[in-house]
């Protein structure tokens, strides 16, 4: 019997499912795993600059501590933290027993040393005079100028060593700046060299900033940026004098400005410093093509045989791009779209479910 497209036998259900699960496994195996879809773009060579901006202080380069140079009662100690002294400004003194007697005993060793000097000097003269009147011989002079000249470098060291402890019972500043701590108190007996006060110099003043990370590292003596204090709208020019790391705080660098010619720095001011770093011409990527993981910086290459995962370290960024400092050699393709859902598309295959 002849059988025509017409009277053919109805198609049954088992045949139909086959067919539909086979027109899917087809339609599955013919897609070559969205590779149409995979965006990428080359890596290239580019100049790239970046601004940013840090809190900052501003701090001397050293604090000058004023301690007691002998033991005493302190006596007209008024300043308190925040407050400007000028040069030679006598900020406290030291009294009590113990500077009373200092004081009275060089007072008698200096008068003692004045009237032995005006003794020698009357001594001199006399022999002087005889020598000249035959009546005393030239030996007898020469000792007699002799004890002259031992009688003044006494008296001279008689005034120096007052002097001396004049200024060592007056406690003064230095040089001109301000006062950032008081370590002692109105009334208080100290020991030699117990500390009084700390006072930050105005001269040698710096704008100090913390930086972190990547930023850190792009920072390099004699870059230049402004610094502006709060509520204060000037800015002051400055430039980075040192880059140091520090050994407290892991990643962290201590960055120090100095102002430019013509501006000035308040001790203790804080506010923000802004600089502008910039790179030679490095291979740079879009910075979509940046994943993160583990702490480390991947990207996934792409070629004809597929992507592979490849570890870099990041520059600067700027505007959409980041420079690549190693990991990358410029033409090579990296993903750009999508590229942390592609590392991460076996996910599964490396879980490890808790138990």
């Amino acid at each position: 019997m002849t059988t025509n497209r017409f009277n053919r036998p109805p198609m049954t259900s088992a045949r139909l499912l086959v067919f539909v699960a086979a027109i899917g496994i087809s339609s599955v195996a013919c897609h070559p795993a969205f590779a149409e879809d995979i965006v990428t773009m080359p890596a290239v060579q580019k100049r790239l600059a970046s601004t940013f901006s840090a809190p900052a202080r501003v701090q001397a380069a050293s604090n000058t501590v004023l301690s007691a140079p002998t033991a005493g009662v302190v006596s007209g100690l008024r300043v308190i933290p925040g407050e400007e002294v000028r040069a030679g400004q006598v900020v406290a003194r030291l009294t009590g027993a113990t500077i009373s007697t200092d004081t009275a005993r060089l007072a008698a060793e200096l008068k003692s040393a004045q009237i032995r000097v005006t003794a020698a000097t009357q001594a001199a003269a006399i022999e002087q005079r005889k020598l000249e009147e035959q009546l005393s011989t030239r030996d007898a002079a020469i000792r007699a100028h002799a004890e002259l000249d031992t009688a003044r470098q006494q008296l001279a060291a008689a005034q120096a060593a007052s002097r001396g402890y004049t200024s060592l019972s007056a406690i003064s500043a230095p040089a001109a700046g301000m006062v950032t701590s008081v370590s002692a108190a109105d009334g208080q007996y100290v020991n030699a060299g117990q500390a009084l006060t700390t006072i930050a110099l105005t001269t040698g003043l710096y704008v100090v900033a913390d930086l972190f990370g990547s930023t850190a590292t792009s920072v390099v003596p004699g870059m230049k940026g402004v610094f502006l204090p709060e509520g204060n709208n000037a800015m002051v020019q400055v430039v980075v004098q040192r880059v140091s790391r520090s050994l407290t705080a892991l990643g962290q660098v201590e960055v120090w400005l100095k102002a430019g010619p013509g501006y000035t720095l308040d001790p203790g001011a804080v506010g923000t410093v802004s600089l502008t770093t910039s790179d030679d011409r490095h291979v740079a990527i879009p910075s979509t093509a940046l994943i993160l993981d583990a702490g480390q910086w991947w990207v996934l290459v792409r070629d004809r045989s597929g992507s592979r995962r490849r570890k870099v370290v990041p520059g600067l960024s700027d505007g959409g791009w980041t420079s690549v400092r190693q990991g990358l050699v410029a033409g090579e393709r990296v993903v750009t779209q999508d590229a942390y859902l592609l590392f991460h598309q076996d996910f599964a295959t490396r879980y490890q479910q808790a138990d």
